[in-house]
């Protein structure tokens, strides 16, 4: 029954092109970004996850599995951040889920080193915070460009167009970030964090990643885990730790007190900045602005 509705409701919009919206619904606030970017007046987006507190052990509410059954493609951010996927979709039927992130290159983590309490990073050991590389989030523009396109024909051209716009607008960003990073010291290009999510944006940039925690903040670390991180924190002459917006940074003030840094201004770690905040350039604005402030004063 399911399938034949969403049959029914694809032959409408097929028909409506160029007046319906086509109705997205997205599962990281990112990837809600991300489609309003390429959809532009062409489609209708619904955040499942809107500022989500932590989008590791978030799930859709039945209310969010109505606008979902309602929508033509569900866009998720995938790399296993999203666990409940394989059951969501047997609630779907036929309406096509896109991990926009699976064809996106990959950072793998050290299954011993990434100490993560969900057992879908573990198993894989991937890193799924790929959104805080610019590179990525310009090819994941074309990935959804070409979702839009599967579903909405009509309008192909429309969101390839605003995809290759989009990632013209990205290059600009991505510049942007070199020249303030490049401002910081050699030696100082070091991200000491409240849990392993930077480390796309250590890549594309140069930067270590000293994190408190691996792939997921709500993780418990060992005595020896946070003993090898204070001496590495210690060693690195750091000048400054970053807690994570919206969380408790009580691990990081035991570091700060022990090794003599400062407590800096708080990250977006997770894509759901608040306010202004919110959308993948606020939210690398923000960061690098903030990175790059605490890392160039004296402490």
């Amino acid at each position: 029954m399911k399938r034949w509705i969403h049959g029914a409701l694809m032959t409408f919009w097929s028909m409506q092109a160029g007046a319906a919206p086509l109705p997205v619904s997205a599962l990281h606030p990112l990837m809600a970004d991300l489609a309003r970017q390429v959809g532009g007046t062409r489609v209708e987006v619904y955040d499942v996850a809107s500022e989500a507190g932590n989008l590791h052990h978030f799930e859709p509410r039945p209310a969010d599995l109505q606008h979902m059954q309602a929508s033509a493609v569900v866009l998720a951010s995938g790399k296993n951040l999203e666990p409940y996927l394989d059951r969501l979709k047997s609630s779907l039927g036929g309406i096509p889920i896109i991990e926009v992130g699976r064809s996106l290159p990959s950072l793998s983590v050290d299954p011993d080193l990434a100490h993560d309490g969900c057992a879908s990073h573990r198993a894989s050991a991937i890193d799924p915070h790929w959104w805080h590389g610019v590179d990525n989030m310009r090819r994941a523009a074309r990935v959804v460009a070409q979702a839009f396109a599967r579903q909405d024909p009509a309008n192909e051209e429309y969101f390839l167009n605003r995809a290759t716009a989009y990632g013209q607008q990205l290059d600009d960003l991505k510049r942007w970030a070199r020249e303030e990073l490049e401002k910081i010291p050699r030696g100082q290009r070091k991200l000491v964090t409240a849990h392993n999510a930077f480390g796309y944006f250590a890549k594309e940039f140069g930067f270590e990643v000293i994190a408190i925690a691996g792939l997921n903040k709500e993780q418990n670390t060992t005595p020896r885990e946070q003993a090898a991180t204070l001496d590495a924190v210690m060693k690195s002459g750091v000048r400054a730790v970053f807690p994570e917006m919206n969380t408790n940074h009580k691990s990081l003030d035991s570091i700060v007190s022990s090794t003599g840094t400062h407590l800096g201004p708080p990250l977006i770690a997770d894509g759901n900045g608040p306010g202004k905040l919110a959308g993948f350039e606020a939210m690398f604005r923000y960061n690098v602005a903030t990175i790059t402030q605490a890392l160039t004063t004296s402490p």
